[in-house]
């Protein structure tokens, strides 16, 4: 049971991380930039980074390897995905760095001390409600040290503004240059896609400032995809 789980689980990484290059093709770029950012902000000190949506694991592979002094605590609701950061953990032999909470961030254990650094990368649009998504990151924003380096990367737009419906067209080509059918993209965006919770770059750099962040930057955009980088108060 054991093998067969492990090899459920390296396939389902290799799916996930196939779709997710395709979906964003400077996915790897992305995760080189954040690490660039967090190691000038931290300095060579050991850090404790916060991870929401670690399933899947690869903030843990991107930035566990070359940065030995940096811990990380990654919390996603889902335990299929869970099991990929865990196995991707084991390989690169980072347990005793690396620790999982399956829920949310209020499942994280109450503790006086607070982290140095936090990520949040392609988990906010599949939030609904926009007093969820300030919720998020007040909770976020409370579990860091001041000053703190804090990443968000979502998806962002106004589905009914051009400027975005070209952005989606640019989006719609990653997918046809990496094998899918025209027809099936337009299924997926039909099917899946417009059931994100999309919000315009303003309203999400004022749910930031609302939530206690500040030096606002945005400093990625790739296709429909944008990033953000900004301090705790």
């Amino acid at each position: 049971m054991m093998t067969e789980d492990l090899t459920i689980n390296v396939k389902m990484a290799e799916a996930y991380e196939k779709n997710t290059r395709i979906s964003v093709p400077t996915y790897d770029s992305l995760f080189v930039m954040v690490q660039s950012y967090f190691r000038m902000q931290l300095g060579s000190k050991s850090a404790s980074l916060l991870v929401i949506g670690a399933g899947g694991g690869s903030e843990l592979a991107a930035w566990g390897p070359s940065n030995p002094g940096w811990t990380f605590t990654g919390v996603d609701p889902s335990e299929e995905m869970l099991k990929i950061a865990r196995h991707k953990s084991a390989m690169l032999g980072l347990e005793d760095r690396v620790s999982f909470v399956q829920g949310t961030i209020d499942d994280l254990p109450e503790s006086d001390s607070k982290f140095d650094a936090a990520s949040c990368i392609l988990v906010l649009h599949f939030i609904d409600d926009v007093q969820e998504k300030l919720k998020l990151l007040r909770s976020i924003k409370d579990k860091l040290k001041s000053g703190a380096p804090f990443v968000l990367v979502s998806a962002y737009g106004n589905l009914d503004d051009s400027e975005f419906q070209a952005r989606l067209d640019v989006w719609k080509s990653f997918w046809i240059a990496g094998g899918r059918e025209p027809s099936e993209v337009d299924d997926m965006i039909n099917n899946n896609f417009k059931k994100l919770s999309l919000l315009p770059e303003q309203e999400i750099e004022g749910l930031l400032a609302d939530s206690g962040f500040t030096r606002i930057t945005r400093f990625y955009s790739t296709g429909i995809m944008a990033g953000w980088i900004c301090h705790a108060k």
